[in-house]
């Protein structure tokens, strides 16, 4: 297996990124959020949107890359919370099924927030997402919310 190379995102990398972001949201949410749910995205839209994001400069998006193919994908930058716990957030990291306990969501992880304090959220019942967490020293601070899709997330923090 190869292996992968961790990088910025440029702005040509929009269209790749958000295939990868859709199939990574596919393959871990399906059975959660319904097949009704996909039909509503728009990947051209999405990659739009994505490349609009990377060329702010407001979010930092890494992916990482096996021969040409993206695999996986991570987006960080300042906490967006009324009352951040820290000022750096994870925002989203995905990898794709076929490369999941391989290292590539570490490597991602630790270009988009280092070593340092961060903050992100989580389905509360998802326990595979949960533990990586927590073997990367985050631990659940109480904070609850309900995302768009009526899901239950929790704030978990690394100080």
């Amino acid at each position: 297996m190869s292996i992968p190379t961790i990088r910025r995102a440029e702005p040509d990398d929009a269209e790749a990124f958000s295939a990868c972001h859709l199939a990574c949201w596919r393959e871990a949410y399906e059975n959660l959020w319904g097949s009704e749910r996909f039909a509503e995205f728009d990947p051209v839209k999405l990659a739009v949107r994505r490349r609009k994001e990377i060329e702010s400069g407001i979010a930092d998006h890494y992916l990482a890359e096996v021969d040409g193919e993206v695999v996986g994908i991570a987006i960080s930058g300042p906490s967006r919370d009324e009352d951040p716990p820290t000022e750096r957030e994870l925002y989203a990291i995905f990898v794709r099924q076929g490369r999941q306990g391989s290292g590539v969501s570490d490597d991602l992880l630790q270009a988009a927030i280092g070593d340092g304090p961060a903050c992100l959220w989580v389905y509360r019942d998802n326990p595979r997402a949960s533990a990586f967490y927590v073997h990367h020293d985050f631990i659940p601070d109480g904070s609850e919310k309900i995302d768009s899709a009526g899901i239950l997330e929790i704030r978990m923090v690394r100080r």
